[in-house]
């Protein structure tokens, strides 16, 4: 079943496990344009273009997540998050939390998650439905949370506040915007009192190895440390919730794919799991602001953009890029044949200086998970809710039911 941009559904052609989460744009459209309109933007849809714009920071600035919306003079300064920051200031945070990442510290991760896979996992069973999308998300919370250094990642209440804070706004005009704001905020103030304070209290007694304990070390006031771990919230939690449930809807929908799944080592299963977001990435779209002239080779000859100009990279777009990617590039086709340089999920996890530190860590996680699950045979009650948010550019998965199929009598 694919899901249309109403999150409506629709059959996929037998045997071709093809994108689920399509939009009417995709693949459509010149490598770049000129769009018009209340917003107006220059469109990159080719892997080459795209990454001419990733790859040179001196030109450009972060436009996404809210970054120009933020606001710079309020009585308080503080150091934006390493989302938002450029330069050498941007390089300097990454070094001092790239430790946390890295492939080999990862590896060592391995054994703890599964041990949260497992529990979380059990709770599927054969008599009653379960919403994979919450399971999944709390598998990120906890997760995340241990390596940020948050020490109740377990606790349901932090969990809430969690939820609170990252749920989708209401849609445009609705009248509940305003209310929806003031419990954001009360959340976010529960947040820092209630986990990410004691967290820094305790972290200044005694250092761990965690990202608040990096922060600290470096300086930063508590309000910092709490934009910070906002910020690698939103990362390593919400997204990799939505990539783990859109792995597990294409691994249930698709036996051959499913079957392949269980018959591959760890590298071959993490393959697929990136196979999956290449196709369905869970950031849409990536935003930049020009800060000089940009000339970019386009199909007809030369195009001229100038300073300050927004810059929309279609992801969707780059990561079905049949240049880069080969021949039906909106299918689930692991292994396949790519550009070196590319990178298997393409631009999934970004690119350049803003590419996402936990790329190694969101696989390795979705893998231990999603193989946890399908060590047993599931049922699926339908296909999952779907909301495109235009906060993130991508998407918000809810509602995908799952229970074990019981074993014959």
């Amino acid at each position: 079943m694919t899901a249309t941009a109403d999150g409506q559904t629709q059959d996929a052609p037998t045997g071709c496990p093809v994108r689920k989460l399509a939009q009417p744009d995709d693949g459509t459209g010149p490598d770049i344009e000129h769009v018009t309109g209340d917003r107006p933007r220059w469109r990159i849809r080719s892997y080459a273009l795209a990454r001419t714009v990733l790859r040179h920071p001196e030109h450009t600035q972060q436009a996404g997540f809210g970054a120009e919306e933020l606001g710079g003079g309020g009585p308080v300064r503080i150091r934006p998050p390493i989302l938002f920051v450029e330069g050498e200031a941007h390089h300097a945070q990454r070094r001092a939390a790239a430790h946390l990442f890295a492939p080999r510290v990862v590896a060592g991760y391995r054994d703890w998650m599964g041990e949260t896979a497992e529990r979380l996992v059990a709770q599927v069973r054969t008599d009653r439905w379960t919403d994979l999308t919450g399971l999944s998300m709390q598998m990120a919370v906890e997760v995340a949370s241990r390596v940020i250094g948050l020490d109740h990642g377990g606790s349901p209440r932090m969990r809430a506040r969690l939820d609170e804070f990252f749920a989708p706004p209401p849609r445009p005009g609705s009248p509940l915007a305003g209310v929806r704001e003031a419990l954001r905020g009360t959340a976010m103030l529960r947040f820092y009192l209630l986990d990410v304070k004691p967290a820094i209290r305790a972290r200044r007694r005694r250092r761990r190895e965690d990202l608040i304990s990096t922060l600290v070390d470096a300086g930063y006031s508590d309000l910092e440390i709490l934009t910070e771990c906002v910020t690698y919230a939103a990362a390593g939690m919400v997204t990799t919730r939505e990539l783990i449930a859109a792995a597990v809807w294409h691994l249930l929908d698709d036996g051959a794919l499913r079957a392949r799944y269980r018959a591959s080592d760890r590298d071959g299963r993490v393959a697929i799991i990136e196979e999956v977001l290449r196709v369905e990435p869970v950031v849409g779209h990536l935003l930049r602001r020009t800060t000089a002239p940009l000339t970019f080779d386009g199909p007809d000859g030369p195009v001229e953009v100038p300073a300050g100009a927004l810059i929309d990279v279609d992801v969707r777009a780059v990561n079905a890029d049949e240049r880069v990617v080969g021949a039906d590039p909106h299918a689930v086709h692991p292994h396949r044949a790519m550009a070196r340089a590319s990178g298997p999920a393409v631009l999934a996890f970004g690119d350049g200086h803003h590419r996402c530190p936990g790329a190694p860590l969101a696989s390795a996680e979705a893998e231990v998970f999603v193989s946890a699950l399908l060590r047993e045979d599931l049922a699926a009650a339908g296909p999952p809710r779907v909301r495109w948010s235009e906060q993130s550019q991508g998407y918000d998965l809810t509602a995908l039911r799952v229970r074990r199929v019981p074993l014959p009598r």
